[in-house]
Parts: structure tokens; C-alpha cells; sequence
């Protein structure tokens, strides 16, 4: 079947050229159109157990996201500043996806005297005396309702916490109203005030927004930088041209399938476009190598003929080296992580357009141009064909001490990825340097930390939150979490209780406790009203809430904080009561298990399925087994770097295996498919490892480095995932190319030695 595709190809290449064309105009029309997202909660397991509670405990209280404006002064207590906080509030409370405003100016106060308390504005009026503000800031700084959460400890910093509303089906929901709030705030900030934004909706915007600055940043510089590195490697402009020309066939029609299918363009299928653009070029490079003089002339000058030849000589291990790539990228497919799903699919697909451009589209577009502009001299007297002879050499007289290198080398890899954390850290995810996160270092140090942790209490019969036995059993749990390290602060209905308690017995800080009696707390509770108490306690008072700030954003330890809080409950819960840990940090910490588990599993199974392929298309089982060395050298290596230079694995490295395996194979195909159509002719093992280190070497190393400037753009990003991801599928590559040009041929002269000692020819 493959073989017939050359000749059908060059007997007709108008008919091929118009369905290339057709293809990539039909799904290219799409292109244009491909949505993208503003926010990252695609990363979500939606049918996970955890989010479903998560989901039914944020009906009950409300969604828990928020976001925090800060900003310092020398005294937050001055009537201008107070007016200012005032005025933001108002109107930050008036916009459209706001679901409540907290701050200074709109805090509750519970005041009382002997035997009475009443629920007041904490702002009622501002005051204009130095006396009255000096009042004000000590009620301020002396309730624990107010600190570390709107006050700072200090007094010099005040926050304004904004809380959502969960609004999935409006689009562009947060960053409309980040954009409205940036221009609330924009008047201040011209006469000298400095805002700080942190929490969930700013880091959730500003990756969205990263990620789009990514896109249009990634094409034109992989167009540019590719460009360059064909036109280096085959000093022509004309088969230059011919590969952008497919590069961009290859990019419209895959971009065309995102719309098709409904993908978005996100933090982890942004990769696609600069990757396929750079796998467009695999195969085109097997065909720009084979394409000599040599060849023209042995086809008595006739282009068709020599290109058919050029083309059956390359279709076949380029059809494996697709089908391996195509399988370790579909292997990323059984991962419960939507935007992961999305990346297999979209990128295996792009595999079957890059071979089908290749070897249908690719072939009539060099037939329009005079071949003898197109094919070239067959000796390279350049600097790769010295290294290329060196190679030969190296491998040919010292076989055992290039393969006991690279056994060495693989081992200190191994040992380095014991080193390897399993996280995700979505500050990490941003440079030292962005404001964003200077933004987040300020909230968190001078007030409490953005991140958010609830624990869910729930009864089986009502009021059973108004039993002092159960709330001191709240109350001994906020105490232990509150000593965990990595916890800043927490609120909790025993917080308003203590402070009831304490307003009803004229504001003695002795009586900041819980009260004793049932009566005495089912009193409070019908006294208190204002409508604090929604977001911790339900109608019923059979279901409440511990609502926990993080500055903890590593989720390795947020699953140890976890773990502890649990075990913390069940030491003495009481009977009747269920209490389980919940929030973002548990989505969280979700997610980067599912992701650990799909990554081992898609690993397994793209290795199982790419190695029997080996197998199958070699018809040898010693030539597959010895491929496993070479291919195994490139992912111990990049887990052992990962190691030593402390990247964890995360949503975006947690790719590079599968995605490692299944592109790393295509040179060691190549490699061993002419391997052994020179031993089947005849040809001695070393010699036939010379001609295939030479003949196939200048193709070998050209498409290497293609992928490393295809990937070598992704360390351009501000997403740092993405970077990492870049760097390390680029040293995937050099060291791939390094297994295939050294430790492959070693292993092969290196064994048999009844074969090993036949004279090889030397090379010119």
C-alpha cells in the first residue's frame, strides 16, 4: 500500500496537489476561529468525588473565590483614606459578577454592654478628629475579625476583598471585571496610591492571558527560526520555501481540527502549534536528504522518477516514525485531565496532517521546480560531515567504552530523579519577576494568604450547631490548624460566637469565649442579625463551615496539611457529626495525583505499543530490544535533569515522557530500517553501521535540530511550565540524536563478535 503512494503521487501530481490544497483550505477555513480561554478551570476532574462535594458544599455557602486589593499607607486611620476605601467598595460592590465586598467600610461591629449586644456598621460615620481615629483604629486592630484579613496587625495595610459569583456559562466573566475594577482604581493610583491584586481570579486571568501573548508570540518566531535553520542545513532557498509552504499546510489544518472539535487553545494545548509546526518538517527533511544528483542521474534526468525513487526509499520508516509519534502522543489521551485529552487529540492529529502534506502535497510542489535546482551534490564537505566521519570512527574503534558511557550516564540519571517532586505551584508557574507575583508576596506578608482551604462540618439532625459540645470540638480543630505550618489565618462560626459573647459582657476580652449554655448561644444567634453568618453556618444549623486562608501553595504540601486536618477530625468528632476537608487547595491537590497516575499509565502504554511496532516492522526481536537502550537514554537523562536542576513534575512536564518516547524512536527506525536493508544485502555489521551513520546522519541531525528550535521557542514563555517543557523536549532531542548516532551504533558493533572484526570500508 505504501509503496504504490510514490508513484501515484508523481504519476499524478496535479490531482495531489489540488486535494492537498483542498484539505488544507477546508480545515484551514476553520482556523481563524479557534476560541481561547480566560480562565484555567479546565484543569478540573469533574466527576471526581471531591468536586462533586466541593460543588454541593459551595451551594450551600456560596463560591469561595475571591480576589484581594491591597494597598499600604503610613496610617490606613486618616479621613482620606477612609473615604477612598468607602468610595472603591460602593462601587466595586455595584459590578456586575460581584457576589459580596468586605472592608473597612462596610465591616459589621458587634458592640454591647452588660446583659445586650447589637450588630453595627463597623463605619458608620468617618470621623474628623484625631481622637475619634485614634478610637477607630484601636476597635479596628483589637478585633480578630478584622485582622490579617482587611487590617494588617500594624495598621498600614488595608485589603478590600472581593468574592465572585460562580458564573461558568458567562464568558469572559473575571477578566471583564478585573478590566472594570483596574479602572475603579485607575484614579487613585494617578494621585500616588499603589494597589496590590492577588487571589484566585487575578492568577486565573493572568495565565489565560499568558498563554495568548504564548500564541502570538510561538508562530512567527517558530516560522522565522525554522526558516533559518533549513535554509543552514540545506543551503537552498528553494526546498526553504517548500518546507515553509508545508509548515504552514500543516499548522492551518490542524489548527482548522482544533475548531472542528470544539479545543480550546489553553496553557497546555498551546504547545501544539509551535510542535507540529516543527514535526511538519520530520519527514520533509528524510525527503530534501535523499534528494542528490546521484539520484537524478540514475533516473536518466527525469524528475518524476527520481522523486518516486527518493520517496520509496523514505516512505516506509517515515510512516513508522509517524505512526510511534502519533501513538505516544494518543497515549496522553487516557488521562482524566481535560486540557491533557485535548493535547493528545489535537497533536496526534496533527501527525496524520504532517504525513499526509509530506508525502501527498509535498511531492507535486517539487515537481514545479527545475530539479537540478533542487538536488544536490551528494559529498558534504562541510562541518557535518566531519562530524559525521568522526562519529563513524569513534564508534567503529571504541564501541564498549561509548556504550559503558552511556549505561554510566543513564544510571547517575536514575539516581538524579529520585530528586524529581511531584507538584504543582501556581505561583511558581510565574518568573521571580512579574508583578503579579510581587503582588501575591505583598498580600501575603502583610496580611494573610490568598489560597483557601474549607472544612465541612455536617450534622444529621438540625441545630446541632448550636450545641456547645459541638462547638467546642470547632473550636479545638480551628486551634490545631491554625498551628499547622503554611495556615494563616481562619474564620469559623465560634469566631462570631466569642465575639457575641464577649459585646454581651461589656466588651471584657475575658469573656472571648464560646458560651457555655445552649439557650445562651440559641439566644445570640436569634439577637445577631445581620447576615455574617450565611457564609459559616446554614438556616438549619445542621451543616457549617471553617473557612481556612493558605499562604501554602505547593501542593505536595497542601496534600500533607490535608492529610493532617483529617486525621486531626477524627480523633474526636463527635457523635453524629461527619467532617470532611474541602476547597480549591483539595481540587488542587486532586488533580496533580489524577495527573501522576495518567502520566505512569500513558507512559506504560505508549512504551508497550511503540516498542511492539518496533518489533513488528523490524521483524527482529533482538534489533527491538537493542532499540530500547537508545530510546531509554533521552528520558533518563531528562528525568535526571529534572532532578538535579529541582523542576517538578507538573501539568506541563508531566507531558514529556510520552510525548519523548514516541518522537525519540523516529531516528532510531530510520536508522535500523536501512541498517538492515544493508545487512540483507550482504554488507558486514560495521560496515553497514558506517554507511547508515553516513548516509543517514546529514537527515538524522537535521530534523534534531528542527525539533530543538521548534521547541527551543517555548522557553520564550511567560508560563513557566511551558518553559520547562520547551528546554527539556529540547535536550530530549540532542540526547535522543546522541543515542541513535553513538549508543545504538555501539550496541551493535559491540555484540556478535563473529561479525565484528569483518573490515569496514572508510569513509570519504
Amino acid at each position: 500500500m505504501l509503496q504504490h503512494i510514490p508513484r501515484l503521487v508523481t504519476s499524478h501530481p496535479r490531482i495531489c496537489l489540488a486535494l492537498g490544497l483542498a484539505v488544507a483550505l477546508l480545515f484551514g477555513a476553520f482556523a481563524p476561529f479557534v476560541r481561547t480561554v480566560d480562565n484555567v478551570d479546565y484543569f478540573t476532574l469533574e466527576d471526581h468525588p471531591n468536586t462533586l462535594f466541593y460543588e454541593e458544599f459551595k451551594k450551600t455557602f456560596g463560591n469561595d473565590e475571591f480576589f484581594v486589593i491591597a494597598f499600604q499607607k503610613p496610617d490606613i486611620f486618616t479621613p482620606e483614606t477612609l473615604e477612598m476605601i468607602r468610595d472603591l467598595t460602593e462601587k466595586l460592590e455595584a459590578l456586575d459578577g460581584v457576589r459580596r465586598v468586605v472592608s473597612l467600610a462596610n465591616v459589621n461591629e458587634t458592640r454591647g454592654g452588660d446583659g445586650y449586644f447589637q450588630v453595627l456598621p463597623f463605619l458608620e460615620e468617618i470621623p474628623t478628629t484625631r481622637k475619634d481615629l485614634e478610637d477607630l483604629r484601636a476597635r479596628a486592630l483589637s478585633n480578630p475579625l478584622y485582622v490579617r484579613r482587611i487590617i494588617s496587625s500594624d495598621g498600614t495595610t488595608a485589603a478590600i476583598v472581593v468574592f465572585t459569583d460562580n458564573r461558568p456559562d458567562v464568558p469572559n466573566q473575571r477578566k471583564r471585571l478585573l478590566e472594570k475594577t483596574e479602572s475603579l482604581l485607575s484614579p487613585y493610583r494617578a494621585r500616588g496610591t499603589v494597589f496590590h491584586l492577588a487571589g484566585w481570579t487575578v492568577l486565573n486571568v493572568s495565565l489565560s492571558a499568558y498563554m495568548k501573548g504564548d500564541v502570538f508570540r510561538f508562530i512567527p518566531i517558530t516560522y522565522v527560526l525554522i526558516g533559518l535553520a533549513v535554509q543552514w542545513i540545506f543551503r537552498n532557498r528553494r526546498l526553504t520555501l517548500l518546507a515553509l509552504a508545508n509548515i504552514s499546510a500543516c499548522l492551518a489544518a490542524s489548527m482548522g481540527f482544533f475548531r472542528l472539535v470544539g479545543v480550546t487553545l489553553n496553557n497546555v494545548t498551546v504547545i501544539v502549534p509551535p510542535l507540529v509546526m516543527a514535526l511538519s518538517l520530520s519527514d520533509t527533511v528524510h525527503i530534501f536528504s535523499h534528494m542528490h544528483r546521484s539520484e537524478l542521474s540514475a533516473s536518466g534526468n527525469d524528475p518524476r522518477r527520481a522523486l518516486a525513487a527518493v520517496l520509496r526509499r523514505v516512505i516506509r520508516p517515515s510512516f513508522l516514525t509517524t505512526l510511534t509519534t502519533f501513538v505516544g502522543f494518543l497515549s496522553l489521551g487516557i488521562s482524566r485531565i481535560p486540557p491533557i485529552r485535548d493535547f493528545a487529540w489535537t497533536a496526534s492529529v496533527g501527525m496524520i496532517f504532517e504525513f499526509f502534506f509530506a508525502f501527498v502535497w509535498l511531492p507535486p510542489l517539487i515537481l514545479c521546480f527545475p530539479a537540478e535546482r533542487l538536488y544536490s551534490d551528494r559529498k558534504d564537505r562541510n562541518t557535518m560531515a566531519r562530524i559525521l566521519n568522526t562519529t563513524h570512527h569513534l564508534v567503529l574503534h571504541h564501541p564498549r567504552a561509548v556504550v559503558g558511557a552511556g549505561l554510566v550516564l543513564m544510571l547517575a540519571g536514575a539516581l538524579l530523579a529520585t530528586n524529581i517532586r511531584v507538584e504543582t505551584n501556581l505561583i511558581d508557574y510565574f518568573k521571580p519577576s512579574d508583578p503579579l507575583r510581587r503582588s501575591m508576596a505583598f498580600v501575603e506578608s502583610h496580611l494573610a494568604g490568598v489560597g483557601s482551604l474549607d472544612v465541612s462540618f455536617r450534622a444529621q439532625e438540625p441545630d446541632r450547631f448550636k450545641d456547645p459540645h459541638v462547638l467546642h470540638f470547632m473550636e479545638s480543630l480551628q486551634a490545631k490548624v491554625e498551628g499547622l505550618d503554611g495556615v494563616d489565618t481562619s474564620l469559623c462560626l465560634v469566631d462570631f460566637l466569642k465575639d457575641m459573647n464577649q459585646a454581651f459582657h461589656g466588651q471584657d476580652r475575658r469573656y472571648h469565649r464560646l458560651p457555655e449554655s445552649r439557650d445562651l448561644i440559641a439566644q445570640y444567634l436569634l439577637l445577631y442579625d445581620a447576615d455574617d453568618l450565611q457564609e459559616f453556618v446554614n438556616d438549619s444549623y445542621d451543616q457549617a463551615r471553617l473557612s481556612v486562608r493558605l499562604s501554602e501553595h505547593r501542593s505536595s504540601r497542601q496534600a500533607v496539611l490535608i492529610d493532617k486536618i483529617r486525621k486531626m477530625a477524627e480523633d474526636s468528632v463527635p457523635k453524629g457529626v461527619t467532617v470532611r476537608v474541602t476547597g480549591r487547595a483539595v481540587q488542587d491537590v486532586t488533580t496533580i495525583h489524577a495527573l501522576v497516575w495518567g502520566q505512569v499509565q500513558s507512559l506504560v502504554l505508549a512504551v508497550g505499543i511503540i516498542w511492539a511496532i518496533v518489533i513488528g516492522a523490524l521483524r527482529s526481536w533482538k534489533l527491538g530490544l537493542l532499540s530500547l537502550f537508545p530510546n531509554a537514554f533521552p528520558i533518563a537523562l531528562n528525568f535526571g535533569m529534572m532532578g538535579l536542576f529541582h523542576i517538578p513534575l507538573n501539568t506541563a512536564t508531566a507531558l514529556i515522557a510520552a510525548v519523548a518516547i514516541g518522537m525519540a524512536v523516529d531516528n532510531t527506525i530510520h536508522f535500523l530500517t536501512i541498517y538492515g536493508e544493508e545487512r540483507s544485502r550482504g554488507v558486514s555489521r560495521n560496515e553497514a553501521v558506517g554507511r547508515v551513520i553516513l548516509s543517514k546522519g546529514k537527515a538524522m541531525v537535521s530534523s534534531s535540530v528542527i525539533l530543538m528550535v521548534g521547541f527551543g521557542v517555548l522557553v520564550l514563555s511567560h508560563f513557566v511550565p511551558t518553559l520547562h517543557f520547551g528546554l527539556l523536549c529540547s535536550v530530549i532531542m540532542l540526547t535522543a540524536l546522541a543515542g541513535d548516532l553513538l549508543l545504538l551504533p555501539g550496541l551493535l558493533c559491540a555484540v556478535h563478535g563473529n561479525d565484528r572484526h569483518q573490515p569496514a570500508k572508510t569513509a570519504k
